[in-house]
């Protein structure tokens, strides 16, 4: 895409964030309690759906760690939008993107009120957020260009995978009316993130991917990050809370079960995977080296 080409989509999102954005910290109306007798998650998005393990669960045990995956996505959506503000803020006055870097901005603004609404969830709803799990960082000597579209790069892993849940928990009608309303709310503004995401890669892939070494720091560092991603979502502390026998047990199975790798390759990421293809970045996913 052209840069005049990239100028006039930023715009276009600038004004939409605009007319379209909301205050956050005003917008929800914070129920005193949430039912529990009501899915806080679709249950078709369940780490559990497309394996067996769903069939040998109860209705009541489904409902009960829906309401634990919910709350591991929104820790999820928490601590990573904490990185990813903090992430972005280092680099965007390094950054060369014309009128389009005034979009950063707002797409930070948007980033923390997200954080902000899914850190009081959590704690209103759930008294905790589940903390992330610390992953050694490889330290690499990367040029800037390299470094910087890592960053957006990382940015368009984590969110394309947020807008799956979103879409599966806004439109599922058997959720809880309010978490659809978060789901809505988050969808809306990361469709207009994920829009940019996808356009920044392909002006900073110009400069970043140079060479046949570029390109492979580039798919070996994302191919972590995929695989950090898929595992998080997989945490054993939803079994337990749960109520799940052998929480470990329940998380090995599932990470390793073809369905899901399949599901996190071929639908939560299908896109995605779709446009680091177009700039000649081939990811591994869990999974692959079985097929």
């Amino acid at each position: 895409m052209s840069s005049q080409a990239f100028q006039a989509v930023t715009s276009k999102l600038i004004a939409n964030s605009v007319s379209q954005g909301i205050n956050a910290f005003a917008y929800f109306d914070w129920p005193q309690t949430l039912e529990e007798d009501q899915y806080w998650f679709s249950p078709d998005a369940l780490s559990v759906a497309h394996t067996d393990k769903r069939d040998e669960l109860t209705e009541a045990e489904l409902i009960r760690l829906a309401k634990w995956e919910c709350v591991n996505s929104f820790s999820l959506n928490t601590l990573g939008e904490r990185e990813l503000i903090e992430n972005m803020t280092n680099v965007m006055e390094q950054l060369k993107l014309g009128d389009a870097q005034e979009y950063l901005y707002h797409f930070i603004n948007e980033e923390n009120q997200h954080m902000w609404y899914f850190q009081k969830f959590c704690r209103a709803y759930a008294g905790k957020i589940y903390p992330s799990i610390a992953i050694p960082v490889e330290e690499k000597t990367l040029s800037k260009p390299l470094h910087h579209f890592l960053v957006f790069a990382r940015i368009v892993l984590f969110e394309e995978i947020g807008h799956y849940f979103n879409i599966q928990n806004h439109k599922d009608e058997r959720v809880h009316p309010f978490v659809r309303s978060i789901n809505e709310a988050h969808y809306n503004d990361e469709a207009r993130h994920i829009t940019f995401g996808r356009r920044v890669l392909r002006e900073l892939a110009a400069d970043a991917l140079t060479n046949d070494e570029d390109v492979a720091i580039a798919t070996h560092e994302l191919s972590k990050t995929l695989l950090v991603n898929y595992n998080a979502l997989y945490n054993p502390s939803m079994y337990r809370d749960a109520g799940l026998e052998s929480p470990m047990k329940i998380r090995s199975y599932l990470i390793d079960h073809p369905a899901r790798q399949s599901l996190y390759k071929n639908v939560i990421l299908k896109s995605a995977n779709a446009a680091f293809v177009k700039i000649g970045i081939t990811l591994n996913f869990p999974g692959d080296e079985n097929d």
